[in-house]
């Protein structure tokens, strides 16, 4: 009987040891698994290059098709904030920026109705609201909208491709008469 007890007292043994070695080697994993996670969403996009941005996401790119649009010179009547003040006068030049040559065609098809919308934008202001930076952006923000708008209109199917991407004063002064 004491040879049947020691093989019985000798497999608890081996299997502590082995218990032990599976833990030990679950604790490893666990360790390494854990430190590659950290590495993946911690430490290695702090040294990761940045990525270019999605093309689509690009908004303010100008093409290299671009070709400029120049309005002429033109002048409209500036109203006085103070009716015994001299009378003034606004003189404005302005560009389109298009976005390809097939869109500046046909601004210069219908130069007319852009000529009426930009005088329509910068006519009956007064003189202290033209002295104000923000008020020029707004025109130039307007003249972009209707510009695009009026486009839009003039073509039997609308191409996304026909569109001014920026409106930018050449000139843009208050004289006093």
């Amino acid at each position: 009987m004491p040879e049947e007890k020691a093989p019985e007292a000798g497999a608890p043994k081996s299997s502590k040891k082995l218990f032990g070695l599976i833990g030990a080697a679950l604790v490893l994993v666990a360790a390494a698994g854990g430190g590659l996670v950290t590495y993946k969403f911690v430490v290695g996009p702090m040294f990761a290059a940045p990525e270019d941005p999605p093309p689509n996401l690009i908004s303010d790119a100008i093409p290299p098709t671009a070709v400029a649009c120049d309005f002429d010179e033109t002048q409209v009547a500036v109203r006085s904030d103070d009716p015994a003040a001299p009378d003034s006068v606004l003189m404005y030049s302005v560009s389109f920026i298009c976005a390809n040559p097939q869109t500046q065609l046909l601004i210069d098809k219908n130069r007319q109705w852009f000529v009426s919308k930009l005088a329509e934008l910068h006519r009956n202001r007064t003189k202290a609201e033209l002295n104000d930076p923000q008020v020029e952006k707004e025109i130039t923000r307007l003249a972009l909208e209707e510009a695009n708008s009026l486009l839009r209109r003039l073509q039997k199917k609308p191409d996304p491709a026909i569109c001014v991407i920026e409106v930018l004063h050449l000139k843009f002064s208050v004289f006093d008469l």
